[in-house]
């Protein structure tokens, strides 16, 4: 698998209401963490790392200023409303004060 942060179009995957997360108690890494099957919430106040052999889906659904994916070949800008798959990279950042939707494949 090579590889790789790009983006995609926008997918009726990442249409999950928000009231249907189950939230943990307590927060990890500062954010505030909601699961649903495969599916991740998370609203974090400025950064949460997350790792992946595999294939995330990632929708990034609200931010505040400017966000990037920080990985081991550098930095990749995100907007609100932006979509990305990221594949086997291993270790990533979300770098930004928002809410992101992670899918694992």
């Amino acid at each position: 698998m090579m590889k790789s942060i790009k983006k995609i179009q926008d997918s009726a995957e990442f249409s999950l209401p928000e009231e249907e997360f189950i939230f943990q108690a307590e927060r990890v890494q500062g954010a505030q963490i909601g699961k649903r099957g495969n599916a991740t919430l998370i609203l974090s106040p400025r950064r949460f790392k997350l790792f992946t052999d595999d294939k995330d889906l990632v929708k990034i659904l609200s931010l505040e200023g400017e966000g990037h994916f920080k990985w081991a070949r550098g930095e990749t800008p995100f907007c609100q409303g932006d979509c990305f798959e990221v594949s086997g990279v291993g270790e990533y950042e979300l770098t930004a004060n928002g809410k992101f939707l992670i899918i694992r494949k």
